[in-house]
């Protein structure tokens, strides 16, 4: 755990250690024979009832960003190293990055999941492990980390945002009218932890070879049950009138051994509807849906701030990361990871009692037409937003889905929107007894050997599941 809120100290160290809200992929949203297409949307009823595998019935993995990876991460000599390793150029780390660089990373791993068809409609049960992380960091930040110069930097603002809940989901979709069909879910949300770091206002001015400037603003506030900061204090790089050294008070520690395993709990409610067009377009459906409406109450909120005094900093004069036998990856960043978190000086200001944040809303809009003389292509346009402050997004995709038969379908499909165009696909195979399935919204490009995507990042779900059923022609 420690590292892991260094990591989140240290903004430019946090772009190694991407750690986990996907609701599904996109890709699925207009195959009927998907069976977790109810995840994008609540009407949806699968064709067939299911049980799902363990564990396995639902993985959906996206990194995304608005730089390529493989800017920040080279080959040399066989070995994955940051740009920080003396044998990038100046020019080469920083030649793809951007003003404002953003990065997020979104998990969803169903632990468990049924499906089945009862009480005049479709029934769905699901518990879900889910977890978001992300952060955006200022080009400057990178820059002074690898070509220091004698000049002020106004870096401005970077923020890291994180957090993670268990989420049992109970749903229900039913026919209203011949052509009008919704749905809605009851989600119960059990927090695992929260974090977010706020830096603004940042600025270091060199006033010579060994001594820097600096003032800045930060704040973090972590909600996890059991936290425990230590404080120490540290000598800053000047004396007072009699000589004697100046020092201040920054987080030492922060120990989770008393983690209870739940800091929060809250509701949800995931709402769909579909429409049937087809009396005035043979082929024509609308549907949508809001998912992720809800909030988690968190138990403890801790607090560490720093007021933006101005004060010394000894650090950035000795950055160096070594090339050698054992190094490993997670290493390269440790002693600028250090001098970071030294730059916040941070100050524990204990905890301020419970609070209560959203989990993000995701609002889908789709449009689909089966084409009248062969209905087993069908195409779609679906617009997905997603409503998370800073970590807010928007895709609008077009695909082309193909049903030979009723056991196999399949999707090819491209997307633009916040993070660039995309080329998605998805096989879903579902006879009687078994379903497998596999799918990218943003198939993946070259990778290291560490199997970090170096391009804009990628979105991967595979599944398997146990349908108990042939499927329906049309969902009850």
């Amino acid at each position: 755990m420690k590292i892991i809120i260094r990591t989140t100290l240290a903004a430019v160290a946090l772009i190694l250690s991407g750690t986990a809200s996907a609701q599904n992929s996109n890709s699925s949203y207009f195959l009927e024979g998907a069976l977790n297409r109810h995840m994008n949307n609540p009407a949806f009823a699968p064709q067939q009832d299911y049980v799902a595998m363990p564990a396995l019935g639902n993985i959906n993995i996206d990194v995304s960003s608005n730089f390529a990876l493989g800017d920040v991460f080279f080959n040399r000599d066989g070995k994955t190293v940051t740009f920080l390793h003396p044998r990038v150029t100046v020019a080469e780390a920083l030649a793809g990055l951007k003003d404002n660089n953003e990065y997020r990373t979104d998990i969803n791993l169903q632990l468990l999941g049924a499906g089945f068809q009862a009480f005049g409609g479709y029934n769905t049960i699901t518990i879900s492990s889910r977890s978001l992380a992300g952060f955006h960091v200022p080009y400057d930040l990178f820059a002074i980390t690898k070509n220091l110069e004698d000049r002020s930097y106004d870096i401005g603002s970077a923020d890291i945002f994180a957090h993670s809940f268990v989420e049992l989901a109970l749903g229900h979709s039913r026919q209203i009218t011949e052509a009008l069909r919704v749905g809605g879910k009851l989600k119960f949300l059990f927090g695992v932890g929260r974090a977010k770091a706020e830096l603004e206002n940042l600025h270091l001015s060199l006033l010579d070879n060994q001594q820097w400037t600096a003032t800045a603003n930060a704040r973090v506030e972590a909600n996890i049950s059991g936290l425990k900061i230590t404080e120490k204090q540290k000598e800053y790089n000047q004396t007072d009138a009699n000589g004697n050294k100046l020092t201040y008070t920054t987080v030492d520690d922060i120990n989770t051994d008393d983690f209870k395993g739940i800091s929060g709990f809250g509701l949800a409610v995931d709402l769909g509807a579909e429409y049937d067009l087809s009396e005035w377009v043979d082929g024509l459906k609308a549907s949508l849906a809001l998912l992720d409406l809800g909030f988690i109450n968190w138990s403890e909120s801790h607090l560490l701030v720093n007021h933006g005094t101005p004060f010394a900093f000894n650090g950035f004069q000795n950055i160096r990361v070594k090339d050698g036998d054992g190094t490993k990856l997670s290493d390269q960043t440790d002693q600028l990871s250090d001098e970071l978190t030294d730059l916040y000086r941070l100050e524990d200001k204990g905890d301020q009692g419970s609070n209560t944040y959203g989990i993000g809303t995701t609002l889908n809009v789709g449009v689909e037409y089966a084409l009248p003389m062969y209905k087993q292509v069908r195409f779609g346009l679906l617009s997905s937003s997603r409503f998370q402050g800073d970590y807010s997004w928007n895709e609008e995709r077009l695909s082309a889905n193909y049903a030979p038969c009723d056991w196999f379908d399949m999707s090819v499909n491209g997307g633009i929107g916040t993070f660039g165009p995309c080329f998605g696909w998805m096989l879903n195979l579902h006879p009687t007894g078994f379903n497998l399935f596999l799918s990218m919204d943003r198939t993946m490009g070259k990778v290291s050997k560490e199997f970090i995507p170096l391009n804009k990042g990628t979105q991967f779900s595979m599944g398997i599941n146990f349908p108990l059923n042939k499927a329906r022609k049309k969902a009850l």
